[in-house]
Formats: C-alpha cells, sequence, structure tokens
C-alpha cells in the first residue's frame, strides 16, 4: 500500500499528502467517522442507498484500509494528476479512480466540517465570525483576491468573461479574508477572472467597524465606515517615494506578506494552483473552499503565533 510505504519517509509523505504524519493521524479520525457516515447512505459513486447499511471495506478492494484512502484522496488534490496515472499508482482501473476521487472527495469535505475548520461563505456568516473576536490585539485582517487557471471554455461568451488580461489565461478568482495569524476565516464565491478585486469586496462582503484591515494598492478607495485601512503608498506619476514612504511601505507589507503566505499555503494543493480538470458537482467553483480548510486544518494542529511588527 502506497501509505505504508510513503510513511517510512517523512519527506516524501508530506509531498504526496500536502502533511505531515502527525497532521495525517488527526485528520484521519474525523475522516473515518465521515466516510462511516456517508457511505452507510451512499455508494462510491454518490447514488442514495434504498436502505442503512455499515460500511465494510473488502480485502480485495483496491484501497483496503481508511488510511490509503485518506492517502489516496489528499495525494489527487495534492498532485493533481492524470486520473490515469492516479489509478495506475494506487493500482486500480480508470473508472475506479473516478469514482473514489468524486466518492471520498465528498467524504473529505464532511470531515472537515465535522473539524469545524471550513472558512465561512457568505457575509452574515462573517459578520458573526468577526464578532466574536473580542481582544483589541486580534482585531488585525487582510484580504486579498487570488487567480487559478481553468480549462479553456468551449462557449463564446464565457471564453471571454474568464479570461484574464491579467494572466493572458482563462481563469476563475476567490477572495480570502485572514487572520492575522493565518486562519481563513472566509472565502468569496467563485467568480471570473477579469472581475477586479475591489469589485469582490464592494459585493460580497463587509468587515465590521473597530477592525484593522491592510490590503494592497488594488483595493484603492476600499474604505468600510469605522474600519482602519493600511495599505501601501502608491508611487505618484512622475515622481519617487521619499525615503520615508519607503520605509513605512516596508513595513506594511511586512505584515501584508501574511495574505500572501496563506493563499500559497492553500495552493501547495496543485489542484488549485495548476489547471482544474474536473468538472461533476461544480467542482471548480467549491473546490478552493475545501483546500482553504485543509490550510486551516494544518494551522489548527501547529499554530502560528503573530506577534505585531507594525509600529
Amino acid at each position: 500500500m502506497k501509505y505504508l510505504s510513503w510513511q517510512k519517509c517523512p519527506a516524501r509523505f508530506r509531498a504526496m499528502t500536502g502533511y505531515d504524519l502527525s497532521e495525517f493521524n488527526d485528520l484521519l479520525t474525523y475522516f473515518e467517522s465521515a466516510h462511516q457516515s456517508y457511505l452507510r447512505y451512499h455508494t462510491m459513486s454518490g447514488k442514495i442507498r434504498s436502505g442503512q447499511r455499515t460500511c465494510v471495506i473488502y480485502a480485495n478492494s483496491p484501497l483496503p484500509c481508511i488510511e490509503e484512502r485518506l492517502a489516496f484522496i489528499l495525494s489527487y488534490w495534492k498532485l493533481n494528476p492524470l486520473q490515469e496515472q492516479h489509478a495506475d499508482l494506487f493500482s486500480m482501473t480508470q473508472k475506479q479512480c473516478y469514482e473514489f476521487v468524486h466518492g471520498l472527495g465528498e467524504v473529505l469535505q464532511r470531515a472537515l466540517k465535522m473539524a469545524e475548520v471550513v472558512p465561512v461563505q457568505d457575509n452574515k456568516a462573517l459578520q458573526s465570525v468577526l464578532s466574536k473576536i473580542e481582544a483589541p490585539q486580534d482585531k488585525l485582517l487582510l484580504h486579498d483576491g487570488t487567480e487559478r487557471e481553468v480549462p479553456r471554455p468551449v462557449d463564446d461568451d464565457l471564453q471571454k468573461d474568464r479570461y484574464s488580461g491579467k494572466k493572458k489565461k482563462h481563469t476563475v478568482k476567490n477572495a480570502v479574508i485572514i487572520a492575522a495569524c493565518c486562519i481563513i476565516l472566509y472565502v468569496s464565491p467563485t467568480f471570473s477572472g477579469k472581475v477586479h478585486d475591489k469589485r469582490i469586496a464592494d459585493n460580497c462582503y463587509t468587515i465590521a467597524e473597530g477592525f484593522t484591515l491592510f490590503q494592497d494598492t488594488g483595493y484603492q478607495g476600499y474604505t468600510p465606515a469605522g474600519v482602519k485601512i493600511i495599505q501601501p503608498q502608491k508611487k505618484p506619476r512622475g515622481k519617487e517615494l521619499t525615503k520615508e514612504q519607503k520605509t513605512a511601505n516596508q513595513k506594511i507589507s511586512a505584515v501584508r506578506v501574511r495574505v500572501e503566505h496563506a493563499i500559497g499555503s492553500v495552493k501547495r494543493y496543485r489542484i488549485v494552483k495548476d489547471e482544474c480538470r474536473l468538472r461533476k458537482n461544480n467542482f471548480v467553483n467549491s473546490i478552493f473552499l475545501w483546500c482553504a480548510a485543509l490550510h486551516n486544518f494544518r494551522l489548527k494542529t501547529r499554530p502560528f503565533h503573530y506577534e505585531n511588527n507594525l509600529t
């Protein structure tokens, strides 16, 4: 089994699944519970069973244990391989790989919900999350947008809609809001890549009064009421920034880079970094949320301790 061979080398295990073995075992508890509950009422292909049944993993299954099944789906999201390639890696047919990818993907999503690490996706839920933050030192947020490549659409109108002049590719975009500790609190709905970050912010979410919000110059003019906005000073046309302005920008960037680190951590899963080929169950629009949840779970097991270094 691949799980047994990978765990002999910690570096390879992390490279193949995105998790250390200890983090993998922490997630395995939730995954096993979700696996039992899902397969009690559904088949692996997603069909609803006519009655309840106890989940039994047969000895001749290509994935004969729960550890192998979690390793299978994590490695698929981490590596984003062709299904024929992934099927060969786990000694199964491409048809079996297709069913396991979607079935175990649903199980993993349920496991992440059980672990309570899934970012919120609507403004009402975001306000509820922000209302629970009381300590003044924790009322520091950062937001940014991120694009990811998708296959070139067949429809002409959709081609124009999804073409990003910035990336020179067909992309979709999500906005994220993170806490200073790099936990992702909010992931926006998925938009076409040509939609501007500020437009997403204006239409999808608001920041509660009393918070400090770090943003880049792409959000110029985004100033929610009662929120302290901190962003770098843009260089005036035909002029240069003063030495004091450059120093201030460096200090702001030292804090704002955390949102880039969080997005980079999510994109260690190649399925949201490279072109995503899956279309079933609105997969392209939802996968970034679940990879953000995997990022949050990893931080939950080894939290990042934040020190405010902005004077």
